[in-house]
Parts: C-alpha cells; structure tokens; sequence
C-alpha cells in the first residue's frame, strides 16, 4: 500500500491524459513533432491549466513562457518515463515517487532550450517545496512554513551567472541538504522527490549537452543513495529522450545515459 498522496489521486484529470499519451507514444502512433505537438494541445485547456497551478503554484509561468514548451517538455517526459523499463519495474511507491518528481523537476525554468539554464533544477525545488505539503505530503514535527520559506531562499540563491549561463552553485550544498532531511526526513519519499528536482542537473548524461556543474566523488556520496538514484535514473532518461522522440541516434543516446547511471551508481558504491 502506497504512503503517500499519488499524482492519480491528486490530479486525476491530468494522469488520464498523460497515460493515455504514454501508450499511443509506445506503439508509435506519432510520426513527427507537428503532430504530437498538436496532441500536446490538451494543456492548453484553461480548467486543466487553473487545476494544475492551484495546485503546483508556478505552472502558469512554465505554460507562458516561451509558447508553453517548458509545461510541454515536461508533460512529454512523464510519458516518455511510464514506458522506460526503469519506470515499469520499480514497485508503485517508488513509481509515485518518480512521476511526482518529473511533474515538478522543471517548475521553475527559464528557457525552453537545453543548457542555457543549468541552475533552474535548483529553484525548480525551490518552487516545489512550497507545493509539497498541499499535495499532501507531511512535514516533520515542528517544521513551519517559516522554516519551508527559509530553505526556499536558501536554494534560490545558489545560482550566479558565468558568460551568461545560469549555473547552479554548490558552494552551500550541504546546508541544503540537512536542511531538507531535518524537514522532510532522511528517507522518505518527500526528500527523494527533492532530491530528484535539486540534483537532475548535477550527474553525467550525455557528452553532446554536458552539464557543466557536477557533483563530485565526495558530493554524491555525501548527498545522493542508491534509493535516490531510482528516482532519478528514470528522470534523467525520460529528460534526455523527450526531446530525441524522432532522431536518429536516439538509440545510442539511450545507451549513453544508461552507461553514464550506471557509473554514477557504481561511483556511489565506491
């Protein structure tokens, strides 16, 4: 039995969309990005869009932004990640967890291009932590929403600009951290979804868009468990192969993260 809210319980207007969209990208029914664009035009539902920004506050910006590409993208990678074998074999626990971090892991960016945006994973957890206890996660005992507001500006505030990208800085990592497990408990699936949103960003995936700040040997053991990379494994793949739908290489772009998870999996082990 599943001890937390699911997103099929929370939003049951949007997961009927998204898992319908996730068996007609299965058996291909989509031959181009014109037509599963138009597909993709259910978010621009008005009753659907005020839904989801009553409950994910920010939605409204990534469905402005850049003609909707980020709320696209993001609708794009849920389906994407239902298929994965890595989604389809976790039990359902770690399944919610996984869907509830892609639906927030980018809730707060900026642009609709890849790597021109490296720091938004972490104000996107800086937006989604807000979010959390009215989807009916729980709190620690005696947190506040003064102590939720405080962890907010705290990883809001670890970015700065380097020849006009974003980056996101780690110079405060580990108070952010303890911060979220002194909130959210070490272990729990509240903390794993934030740690996926926070840290989407911060592990190798594929040498044609690098990431630029990554955690090192030290970071990842010290951050990051073999539980957290469940959630995230799938999430970074479905991140990456959203937007290769219709490459060519999109096979051995899928090899490539594939091998680089289980390197990082392997570098945590140590």
């Amino acid at each position: 039995m599943i001890d937390m809210p699911t997103l099929s319980n929370v939003l049951p207007e949007l997961w009927t969309q998204v898992e319908r969209l996730a068996r007609e990208l299965e058996v291909g029914t989509y031959a181009d990005w014109a037509s599963l664009t138009a597909r993709l035009g259910f978010l621009n539902d008005p009753n659907l869009s005020n839904l989801l920004n009553t409950r994910i506050p920010g939605w409204h910006n990534i469905a402005a932004i850049n003609n909707g590409i980020t709320a696209r993208h993001t609708i794009l990678v849920f389906a994407t990640c239902l298929n994965l074998p890595e989604f389809k074999e976790k039990p359902q626990q770690t399944q919610s967890e996984i869907q509830w971090a892609v639906l927030l892991h980018d809730i707060d960016k900026s642009h609709g291009v890849l790597g021109k945006d490296t720091s938004h994973p972490f104000r996107s957890a800086a937006v989604a932590v807000k979010a959390m206890p009215g989807l009916g996660f729980e709190l620690q005992p005696n947190v506040t929403p003064k102590d939720i507001e405080s962890w907010s500006e705290l990883v809001m505030s670890a970015q700065h600009e380097v020849n006009g990208q974003i980056l996101h800085d780690h110079t405060n990592l580990s108070k952010i951290v303890e911060g979220l497990h002194r909130q959210w408990g070490k272990e729990t699936s509240a903390s794993r979804i934030l740690k996926a949103v926070l840290f989407h960003q911060s592990l190798p995936m594929l040498k044609d868009w690098p990431n630029p700040v990554l955690l090192n040997d030290e970071e990842l053991r010290a951050f990051l468990t073999l539980e957290d990379m469940d959630i995230l494994a799938p999430l970074l793949i479905a991140d990456s192969d959203s937007w290769n739908i219709f490459d060519e290489p999109r096979s051995a772009y899928l090899d490539g993260l594939r091998a680089n998870i289980a390197e990082t999996c392997r570098r945590l082990r140590g």
